[in-house]
């Protein structure tokens, strides 16, 4: 039996579950950016270049992230593929780029690229052990689901 095969068979316990925890953790977002999630997406589209999962270390635990100031070589993004990636309008996405960058949670690169800066990392460390506890939570679901 897939995962999947699992939260289809099991749904009434994981979706409950799951979109209370997700409504729970899209609040503590919406908080982190004064009720702004365009700029939230635009910033995690931008983080997931940043630190990519391609690129990632996978033995690395959340204290190396939170302490190392660059963990990997970011992937090249722009404006334009931030907007085609996300659906966000460019012009949105440049404004909230801008914004991002005013709170210093971003910065343009000489080669225009945009990186995550290691001060998101720091501020936003509240919503990063947030999402933890979402995705915990989840886990610990699907695992009780499978037992089942």
């Amino acid at each position: 039996m897939t995962t999947e095969d699992v939260v289809r068979a099991k749904f009434g316990k994981i979706w409950p579950a799951h979109v209370g925890s997700l409504t729970g953790f899209l609040i503590d977002c919406r908080r982190y950016f004064d009720g702004d999630l365009d700029m939230m997406l635009v910033l995690a589209v931008i983080g997931d270049r940043t630190f990519s999962n391609r690129n990632a270390d996978p033995t690395m635990n959340f204290e190396q992230f939170q302490a190392a100031p660059a963990l990997t070589t970011p992937e090249d993004i722009n404006i334009r593929s931030i907007a085609d990636f996300s659906g966000i309008p460019r012009e949105t996405v440049r404004r909230k780029v801008g914004q991002l960058a005013d709170k210093g949670w971003i910065e343009r690169k000489g080669d225009g690229f945009i990186v995550a800066t290691q001060k998101s990392k720091q501020d936003l460390e509240p919503l990063t052990l947030s999402s933890i506890k979402f995705v915990a939570r989840m886990m610990r679901l699907l695992e009780d689901a499978k037992k089942i």
